[in-house]
């Protein structure tokens, strides 16, 4: 299925220039309409309970604080993107034609809920790396109820033109996910390599299935395995990519329920916090 509709919850203005032109060139690399969603919430959302302590008139002035700051904090955001789609030629609507579009959006209520909804009818959902090192709510919810690959972005990175393209291949479901799910980007790439660890060479399907499968699509693929050493497969996988100079890394994201956190793998963990380039993720 070729990519059409890309959503990018935002939420802050960290980097926010830069990760608004990555996102658009992501858009005119698969000629495709992006939907920046600026999720914000208001008084009742942050305080539901307190509502019923206090006066009405009370109320709505907390409200409205909490708007005017919201709006004021991204109205150069959003000037940001009115400016970088002029300068790209981007349309700033919905458009059905086959040429890259892009709308912003300003919904209120909570990022996650936003992003699972939302994300059931796009084809590719936008998240930046953490700042801090830890999951973010958007990429959670992308990944436990989106149901469409992950494209996990550099914050500062805006361009979007990869050549080279490496496929973390251990034959389980999420890696089968995440490369079936980035065909429409292996179609474009001049290279693509699958690096499988020897701890999982034999598992089945084997890199060598998976070349067969993806020869059926016309992408022709270099297989390479590493030696696995006694560290975290994340960091090896990672340095392989670098004496590639692989440009996006696809890889399937390993994730269980524990209680109510989301306690991710620790392949996927390491990715996410030590990758600085693009990763295109699916559970």
């Amino acid at each position: 299925m070729p990519i059409k509709t890309i959503i990018m919850p935002f939420a802050s203005q960290e980097d926010g220039k830069h990760r608004l032109e990555g996102a658009l060139n992501v858009a005119q690399f698969f000629s495709a309409h992006l939907d920046v969603l600026h999720a914000q919430v208001g008084a009742e959302k942050l305080m539901p309970s307190e509502k019923r302590l206090i006066s009405r008139k009370f109320y709505d002035q907390i409200d409205k604080i909490v708007r005017d700051y919201v709006n004021d904090d991204m109205s150069q955001a959003k000037q940001s993107f009115e400016h970088l789609c002029q300068k790209f030629g981007i349309d700033e609507h919905q458009s059905d034609s086959q040429q890259t579009s892009a709308k912003w959006y300003d919904i209120f209520g909570y990022r996650g809920e936003i992003v699972a909804e939302r994300g059931k009818v796009s084809d590719l959902i936008i998240i930046p790396h953490s700042l801090n090192g830890q999951t973010s709510v958007s990429f959670e919810a992308a990944v436990s109820h989106g149901g469409k690959p992950i494209l996990i972005m550099p914050r500062q990175q805006t361009h979007f033109s990869p050549e080279t393209v490496m496929i973390a291949w251990n034959g389980d479901k999420p890696a089968a996910n995440a490369v079936n799910s980035a065909l429409p980007l292996l179609r474009e790439a001049k290279q693509v390599v699958v690096a499988t660890s020897e701890k999982y060479l034999h598992n089945k399907p084997t890199q060598e299935d998976l070349a067969r499968y993806l020869a059926r699509h016309n992408i022709d693929v270099e297989c390479i395995t590493f030696t696995h050493k006694s560290r975290n497969t994340g960091s090896q996988l990672l340095e392989v990519a670098s004496e590639i100079n692989a440009d996006v890394l696809v890889s399937g994201a390993f994730a269980h329920q524990k209680l109510h956190q989301k306690v991710f793998g620790g392949v996927t963990q390491k990715l996410l916090t030590r990758a600085k380039i693009p990763l295109w993720m699916m559970s």
